[in-house]
């Protein structure tokens, strides 16, 4: 194992003692090294990354810099260009999720168990050649055939072989995760998110301040976090995010070990009800959340110790079809990718409002015009252009 410190040109140096976290983690078990450098995604942060990849001991990094949302693509980049597989590389939050949220003590002892967490996510994963699998893969020789992952799967991207097994179609899956979360035997994963990795985190947490709360938080959710980090709202520093690609794959299983590993409790994040943009992913996480407090309560737990959390972001104004301008070519009901637009008895199409996510797919396909999304407008746009222009 190789760590990598980034001091993020400086800016979050008052609130992280980097010597005291490089002496700590220099201890950790199979941490080979670990290096400090002013800005990893900088030509110089790069080549002292790739020096350390290099050494013949290290063949998995921690990279505890800014948020992977921000630089993600850039580490990953580093792992092809290193001839890393991208599951031996992992970003660790340390600016938006820790020294811009916490203070003093706090802000140091929360930045050594992110790290540990890093750690220990990394040593268990998988080479299972991300760059040529993208999609979800099944274990075959665990699968008992339950077609759980048919039935659940919102793109219809499983589908059952000719072996009896569930079949992935690579082409067709988003790698929402929604069959991650709903194997009962946790036998489906992705390249880049596998149960045992995330329930190895869990051990570092349990060795944290009281109350200790695991939060799985969707891309979405973790972007609102993120933002909190950037306009300087803290909150409880016993909250540990970790990244999902949908609050549907949040197995129960990981809950399980959760609470087994003596962690005090856990907050699913993620979208508001209709709002999820891999579909059912966070109807199916509430679903799943209520049975699971009901065995918390069979345990003589509090039910509470499990909750999800939604984001009130609102409903999205629906796509609007001028039926005076729409052709009838249905080429809009063809490229929603929600399934949003439907033919209805006089032979019109119309917008279900409620399974519309406004992502425009519809207006920049249509060929007639004929169809505006409230909140923008062609009219709204070319303002926005002319102001722009004008300043």
């Amino acid at each position: 194992m190789g760590v990598v410190l980034c001091r993020c040109n400086s800016i979050i140096d008052s609130k992280l003692d980097f010597n005291h976290l490089s002496e700590k983690m220099a201890n950790e078990k199979n941490v080979h090294s670990v290096i400090q450098v002013d800005m990893a995604c900088s030509p110089q942060g790069k080549k002292a990354i790739e020096e350390l990849a290099a050494i013949e001991d290290v063949d998995r990094l921690v990279v505890a810099a800014c948020s992977p949302l921000a630089k993600g693509a850039v580490f990953e980049g580093y792992a092809r260009e290193f001839n890393l597989p991208g599951q031996h590389i992992e970003i660790v939050n340390l600016r938006e999720q820790c020294a811009w949220v916490h203070d003093g003590g706090d802000a140091v002892e929360k930045a050594l168990i992110l790290l540990k967490m890093g750690l220990k996510r990394v040593i268990k994963a998988k080479d299972v050649g991300q760059w040529q699998v993208n999609h979800a893969y099944i274990n075959k020789i665990k699968c008992d055939k339950c077609k759980r992952c048919i039935e659940e799967c919102p793109n219809k991207a499983i589908q059952l072989g000719d072996d009896g097994y569930p079949a992935v179609a690579p082409k067709v899956c988003q790698r929402c995760g929604v069959c991650v979360g709903g194997c009962p035997l946790g036998v489906i994963s992705l390249p880049d998110f596998r149960l045992e990795e995330i329930s190895a985190m869990m051990a570092p947490v349990a060795s944290a301040k009281s109350p200790a709360i695991v939060g799985f938080f969707c891309d979405y959710t973790y972007g609102e976090a993120d933002l909190m980090g950037q306009i300087g709202s803290g909150y409880s520093p016993n909250l540990y995010i970790i990244k999902v690609p949908c609050t549907g794959a949040v197995n129960m299983i990981m809950v399980n070990d959760a609470i087994a590993e003596g962690i005090d409790g856990i907050i699913v994040a993620g979208c508001d009800s209709s709002q999820c943009q891999l579909r059912k992913g966070n109807e199916l996480a509430r679903y799943r959340i209520a049975n699971a407090q009901k065995g918390l309560e069979e345990q003589f737990l509090e039910r509470e110790r499990l909750s999800y959390v939604a984001l009130g972001e609102g409903l999205v104004e629906p796509s609007i079809i001028n039926h005076q301008k729409c052709a009838g070519c249905g080429l809009c009901r063809q490229v929603c990718p929600y399934g949003a637009i439907k033919m209805v008895e006089d032979g019109k199409f119309e917008v279900n409002g409620k399974a519309c996510r406004g992502c425009g797919t519809c207006v920049s396909s249509c060929r007639s015009g004929a169809i505006d999304l409230p909140y923008c407008t062609d009219e709204k746009i070319i303002t926005a252009m002319k102001i722009l222009l004008a300043s």
